[in-house]
């Protein structure tokens, strides 16, 4: 292979595709650079006493708030739902600075979990696993959904010993997801973008595997129901609800949620029934609003956890 084309190699996605639309400095070559930076920050973060780290991680989240009055303002307009007070209220901003806090604090048990896989399956806690098979003995596969709650990119190497299936996560197509898939893949977990069509998730439940979803918020191409979430009507991606009628497959909320540094609780709920094939719209609805009022009871006491950065659509007042 030539010079030439390897680097024309290292401009191609992980799934071999080039992105030309990515912005400038977030493409694939600049996802390979964040990949070799991660993973030299697990290797550093990993050995550090816990105490060392902590004090790091609060000092950068400290000067994260104060240079960012953006992020700021999403967390407040999102997290304010969660206690029924305007953006503005100061119980609001200090929940958002502890949330930003708890940011800093996921994003070194991250890099912690990436380096000791072993140490963070012996020492989580999973409740309620037996949902799970409950849900696959229908023969459908499962999905798992959950919000931006806690840390999922935590807890990345738990479904290989929690989940009896091949498990496949939906992430977003961008240059973090780009970075870490190898990360990811490498603990077993298989991954989709969403830039890819529905058919191949289908295909996958079809065949009595697993789907994860982070389905809290929508992109502005994706298709939503709006629902009572929290103090609120929001509108959510239709997407968990619509492959849980056409494929006959049961909906199974979790959460992953810190209990203190370094250590990390699983909860699955019980599995939710997919609508009835023939139910269309407004069946798929009525599973949606089944899946907020779960989400509901764990944001509202998790919100100081809520990563609501992304910007969301609120009906006030419905």
């Amino acid at each position: 292979m030539s010079t030439r084309d390897r680097l024309d190699a290292l401009r191609l996605a992980p799934d071999g595709k080039p992105r030309p639309e990515a912005p400038f400095g977030q493409g694939p070559l600049a996802a390979r650079g964040l990949r070799a930076a991660i993973v030299a920050a697990s290797a550093v973060a990993s050995r550090l006493p816990l105490g060392v780290i902590t004090r790091l991680t609060d000092a950068g989240s400290t000067l994260e708030w104060a240079c960012r009055p953006g992020k700021r303002r999403r967390l407040a307009s999102n997290l304010c739902h969660t206690l029924g007070l305007p953006p503005d209220h100061p119980d609001v901003k200090a929940l958002v600075r502890r949330e930003v806090r708890n940011e800093a604090r996921r994003s070194a048990d991250f890099l912690w979990a990436l380096a000791r896989p072993d140490e963070l399956r012996a020492t989580t806690v999973i409740e309620g696993r037996e949902h799970i098979d409950t849900a696959l003995a229908r023969g459908h596969g499962v999905l798992l959904v959950s919000t931006h709650v806690g840390g999922w990119e935590v807890a990345t190497a738990l479904p290989k010993a929690i989940v009896p299936v091949a498990t496949t996560a939906i992430v977003t197509d961008d240059w973090l997801a780009w970075a870490v898939e190898g990360l990811r893949v490498r603990v077993g977990l298989g991954i989709m973008y969403d830039s890819e069509p529905a058919t191949k998730a289908a295909r996958l439940l079809r065949d009595g595997q697993a789907i994860l979803v982070i389905g809290d918020y929508a992109k502005d191409w994706m298709r939503t129901y709006p629902v009572r979430l929290l103090d609120a009507v929001a509108e959510l991606p239709a997407g968990v609800a619509s492959l849980a009628r056409l494929c006959g497959t049961p909906v199974v909320p979790f959460s992953v949620l810190p209990v203190a540094p370094r250590r990390w609780r699983v909860e699955i709920e019980p599995p939710l029934d997919p609508p009835a094939r023939d139910g269309g719209v407004a069946a798929e609805q009525a599973l949606l609003q089944q899946v907020a009022d779960r989400w509901t009871a764990t944001l509202r006491t998790n919100a100081e956890h809520w990563a609501a950065v992304y910007p969301m659509t609120w009906h006030e007042g419905e």
